[in-house]
């Protein structure tokens, strides 16, 4: 097996096996992100490829679903106009006496 290697039915993804963290690993470049997975015990680097890709397009077909589900989503209630609002108490200005040191330093 060569190292890049590519599966037939995963276009656009090159594959490399790599030595990290103590461990064989499939890393896969494609659509621009770099994927990395361990081979698992009596898994071929192919299949681990092909595992990896279909958790990584499983993802995303769910993020895009819940992406679409939100766009559908009615909008909420009309918020009124805060043209004619009326403040409960009535501001007042802070005085420089008034303001207190949030950190006290020991002398």
């Amino acid at each position: 097996m060569a190292n890049p290697f590519s599966v037939r039915w995963l276009a656009g993804w090159t594959f490399q096996t790599v030595f990290m963290e103590g461990a064989v690993q499939v890393e896969a470049h494609g659509f621009g992100i770099c994927l990395r997975t361990p081979i698992l015990t009596g898994e071929s680097p192919i299949t681990a490829a092909d595992r990896l890709v279909l958790a990584e397009d499983r993802r995303r077909r769910t993020l895009h679903n819940a992406w679409l589900r939100g766009q559908i989503v009615s909008p909420g209630p009309e918020v009124p106009e805060l043209s004619g609002a009326v403040a409960e108490i009535e501001p007042w200005r802070i005085r420089d006496e008034d303001l207190q040191p949030l950190i006290r330093l020991a002398a």
